[in-house]
């Protein structure tokens, strides 16, 4: 009887290993297209208020916040803050890392 019930557990091993790596692939998936739907909001949100002057990148990391990388020209602090204003309300509600990356002078 014992090893009948070790030779279906073995047996059954493989199907079981399919299905999670199945689920987890799914549950990627679905990480990657909110991540996408967010960094696509976010930048609409700027695109609409203020034109091309911002391409955010939105990424959520595994055990931690949000984060939303936008390069800005830090030398128009005024922009800068008006991005940040247009960009804040086009996020989650859930906790979010905004980071500002420093574009290169001359590039707008």
């Amino acid at each position: 009887m014992l090893t009948a019930l070790a030779a279906v557990a073995v047996a059954l091993t493989p199907f079981a290993a399919v299905v999670a790596l199945l689920a987890l692939s799914a549950r990627w998936q679905r990480r990657r297209q909110e991540e996408a739907a967010r960094q696509v909001a976010v930048t609409e949100a700027i695109h609409r208020e203020l034109g091309a002057v911002a391409a955010p990148v939105v990424v959520k990391r595994a055990w931690g916040p949000w984060r939303v990388v936008i390069p800005v020209p830090l030398d128009r602090p005024t922009l800068v803050a008006r991005i940040l204003a247009v960009a804040r309300p086009a996020l989650p509600p859930a906790p979010v890392q905004i980071v500002l990356v420093a574009r290169p002078v001359g590039r707008s």
